[in-house]
């Protein structure tokens, strides 16, 4: 019996993860990625509970493992850097998880658990998808065309692939809320724990230690007036 046919737009987390357990079960899958290479930026990423069950199933909660942050706990500070509350990784649900690793880390060992059974097009996107009844005629933008049994988009909300599929859905509605991540050096003072500050004016700082050397830091903060006008 001749395989089904899958194409997978994005191969960040959700992509690569997807194929893997259709590949499993008995489908042929490519996934189509417009970055040219894999994408190996972002901050830490916690996987936990389902998830945590997921890549257990997988095989691949000890290449977790082995790529950990380091990271010992989560750790609330005042404004002088006197410690409020502690939250060690091995006694709470909350902050560190036991699996805690940096997104690109996640995405390189997902990549490799894939590669030899899922098709990767790199540097390309969906343009057109042209639905024939039982399957679709997929429009690249570098590569020709292509007929697939099922298209599944696992490339985020604002992606094109979404809109091809959907229009205009979902709407997006702004809440006040902007946060900006960071890599920065690691200074002498740093340790393995992340330290989390509520600032007045409803900000946050937040700094995490990784496993490459750097800091992970993330500033947020809420812009009432903008929020409450929408």
């Amino acid at each position: 019996m001749e395989k089904r046919t899958v194409l997978v737009s994005g191969a960040s987390i959700a992509g690569p993860t997807l194929a893997f357990w259709l590949s499993r079960f008995g489908f042929e899958v490519t996934v189509v990625e417009r970055a040219p290479e894999l994408r190996l930026g972002g901050q830490n990423i916690d996987v936990r509970d389902e998830a945590q069950k997921v890549v257990q199933l997988m095989g691949l909660e000890d290449k977790i493992l082995a790529a950990n942050t380091g990271e010992l706990g989560i750790r609330f500070v005042d404004a002088a850097h006197r410690i409020k509350a502690e939250f060690p990784k091995a006694n709470s649900d909350f902050g560190t998880a036991e699996l805690e690793i940096l997104r690109g880390d996640l995405a390189q060992i997902l990549y490799h658990a894939t590669q030899e059974n899922v098709g990767y097009i790199f540097d390309d996107q969906i343009t057109v998808l042209e639905d024939q009844g039982n399957q679709v005629l997929v429009t690249f933008k570098n590569n020709a065309p292509r007929i697939f049994d099922l298209v599944i988009a696992a490339d985020g909300i604002r992606s094109t692939t979404r809109k091809l599929m959907f229009g205009d859905e979902p709407q997006i509605k702004y809440i006040g809320v902007y946060c900006s991540y960071l890599t920065i050096p690691r200074i002498e003072s740093d340790d393995e724990w992340a330290y989390w500050y509520n600032a007045p004016g409803s900000r946050v700082l937040n700094t995490r230690p990784d496993n490459v050397g750097t800091t992970r830091a993330s500033f947020s903060f809420f812009h009432q007036i903008t929020a409450m006008k929408n």
